[in-house]
């Protein structure tokens, strides 16, 4: 597999806050052609008995000075074989693995995670996602796509995806209420789209949205935070907790792996 030099990600995950109402759920059909072998792609898959950091560079993006002035980074565990990431009371809190490989052409990716809501934790907020960050020629036309769970103060829960271009041109996104999640969140990127989905525990995939790919070589990666972009003060009472298992890489055209 041919090798690149590392590409530093400066805008992955932002969390957006609007919520749109759209996009009727179907089942997912996917055919990626040309893939590699399963043979090759299993070293890139992750049970997360481990915490390999062949595989996984830690990211904690902050938005505002305001964040930075009271951020303590979520702690990351591996416990009973699952990834747990959990964020900091009292303080902007946010933990997530961004992968060191790139994914090139067509691409299917799933992951396992687990997600329960607090009630009544102060002023946070509770945001899992997982994202891919398709590259652009330069990282301010790089395009992000995430799959996000959120629970906003006093507000309903639910399951969004966004499309967005650089930090700020958000093209695209829908809401779907829903509570706890256990289950499972995936990427397909199939010619000039790129898909999101979840599966409930002992359900089927669902599609969330299509929308339109960059075709840039994609960074996949995941987080946990307790708050938005754009929240100044935090009361955070209790910490938030996720866990992740069992990401598959079920197919892709070609992983670009970074330089050592």
């Amino acid at each position: 597999m041919k090798k690149i030099n590392s590409w530093v990600i400066i805008i992955f995950f932002v969390a957006s806050l609007v919520s749109i109402q759209g996009c009727v759920t179907e089942k997912a059909s996917l055919k990626i052609e040309k893939s590699l072998p399963q043979s090759k792609l299993a070293y890139y898959n992750d049970n997360f008995d481990e915490l390999r950091d062949d595989l996984w560079d830690q990211t904690g993006l902050i938005y505002k000075r305001e964040q930075m002035k009271n951020y303590k980074a979520a702690k990351m565990r591996i416990e009973n074989g699952q990834l747990v990431i959990e964020t900091q009371v009292g303080s902007f809190s946010k933990g997530g693995l961004v992968s060191k490989y790139l994914l090139r052409g067509d691409f299917d990716i799933q992951i396992d995670c687990h997600l329960d809501f607090l009630k009544d934790v102060g002023d946070m907020d509770q945001i899992m996602a997982l994202g891919v960050v398709e590259k652009g020629p330069v990282p301010q036309a790089s395009h992000l796509v995430a799959i996000t769970l959120l629970k906003k103060p006093g507000e309903g829960s639910g399951i969004f995806s966004s499309y967005r271009v650089g930090m700020h041109d958000i093209k695209g996104k829908s809401w779907l209420p829903m509570g706890d999640f256990h289950g499972s969140l995936r990427f397909a990127r199939i010619g000039d789209k790129i898909s999101t989905y979840y599966r409930k525990e002992g359900g089927s995939w669902k599609k969330r949205n299509t929308f339109p790919a960059g075709g840039g070589d994609a960074s996949v990666g995941i987080l946990l935070q307790n708050f938005t972009m754009i929240r100044e003060s935090i009361n955070a009472t209790k910490p938030v907790v996720a866990k992740f298992d069992n990401l598959r890489i079920n197919a892709a055209q070609e992983i670009i792996e970074e330089e050592i």
